[in-house]
């Protein structure tokens, strides 16, 4: 043997102690992806955090507290939601993709997340995830005051043609997912509604109830209650199929604007690189989840509809979402800073 054989940071010598290990292992029975299966065999071992980015008590997290209280029961051991608002949602999924790839973090996430994510996230929208599972959907409702002579998609496109620049709709904040939705009407209709922004989705609700904007695209959730009442008309529904929930009356706004669908989508994500078998086993958990009367009566009662899916149907999924949007904003000069 040679000086440089003897080096232990030699090649020749990584070589000889890599085979001796293998060597080993193979005496024992055991293969290095044996070993890495069983140690995913014992997951979890310790409890799972669930990282919700925003404030306790809104919808998102209401429905993150469902999910983690079933799925602790069904994998033995604690899901602790952590919230951490911020960013639109940008700062929680930034803080949970810190974590390690070891299937001991979770994240809840929305279209901020990933494909309305702006430019400023401290991560990659797309390559820094593992998808796991869509768990909400819902749709958006398009509204007007009831003093105004609109009553459908077709009344609002007229007098926005008859009026450029003249038609108004109020949204929860630039770059929100309302001022998109507002933009991709204008580029279907042809139309120049303009934006009014407004410090989030319940002020905006107030300030069409007020008769101080003309529309506004508003979650149904938060739409519902007001149509209800007869505060506000509902004149179209954001999702091109309809949604369970939604009053047979509110047409799909692709009725009258062929091509027009906004489902919004709430989904887990973990870190990438974390261990297939791990993804794909909490997938399954999830969706059998969302089916359990228990909680798809308490999602559906929110106003949104419990929808799983595969990890790879969620990919494909996030990814048109993003192309979709991206062509939106570039078409109405919008960044997402």
């Amino acid at each position: 043997m040679t000086d440089h054989d003897s080096n232990p940071l030699s090649p020749k010598r990584r070589q000889m102690l890599v085979g001796a290990g293998l060597a080993a292992l193979a005496g024992a029975g055991l293969s290095p992806l044996a070993m890495a299966a069983g140690a995913d065999d014992k997951w979890p071992e310790r409890a799972v955090r669930l990282i919700v980015p925003f404030p306790p008590g809104g919808g998102s997290d209401t429905v993150a507290r469902l999910v983690a209280t079933a799925l602790a029961d069904r994998l033995g051991q604690p899901v602790v939601v952590e919230n951490k608002a911020g960013g639109t949602g940008t700062v929680g999924v930034a803080y949970g993709l810190q974590a390690p790839a070891d299937g001991y973090t979770l994240i809840w996430c929305t279209p901020a997340a990933q494909y309305l994510a702006p430019k400023s996230v401290r991560y990659d929208p797309v390559n820094d995830f593992a998808p796991v599972s869509m768990t909400v959907a819902a749709t958006y409702i398009l509204m007007v005051n009831p003093s105004l002579p609109i009553h459908s998609v077709a009344d609002l496109i007229a007098a926005a043609k008859a009026r450029p620049d003249g038609i108004n709709y109020a949204t929860s904040g630039t770059g929100g997912q309302g001022h998109l939705m507002g933009e991709y009407f204008n580029q279907l209709a042809g139309t120049r509604m303009t934006q009014v922004p407004y410090a989030g989705e319940g002020p905006a609700v107030i300030g069409l109830m007020g008769n101080q904007v003309h529309a506004a695209f508003i979650s149904s959730a938060a739409a519902l209650r007001q149509v209800k009442a007869g505060k506000l008309r509902a004149i179209g529904m954001s999702s091109a199929t309809r949604l369970p929930g939604i009053p047979e009356d509110i047409a799909p706004i692709a009725d009258t604007l062929p091509g027009y669908d906004v489902t919004a989508i709430n989904y887990l994500s973990m870190r990438n690189g974390t261990p297939e078998s791990i993804v794909h086993r909490l997938s399954k958990h999830i969706n059998e989840i969302l089916v359990m009367p228990s909680v798809r009566d308490k999602i559906a009662g929110m106003g949104v509809v419990p929808v799983g899916s595969t990890p790879k149907e969620l990919k494909v999924r996030v990814l048109a979402e993003r192309a979709k949007w991206i062509t939106v904003m570039e078409k109405a000069n919008i960044v997402l800073e």
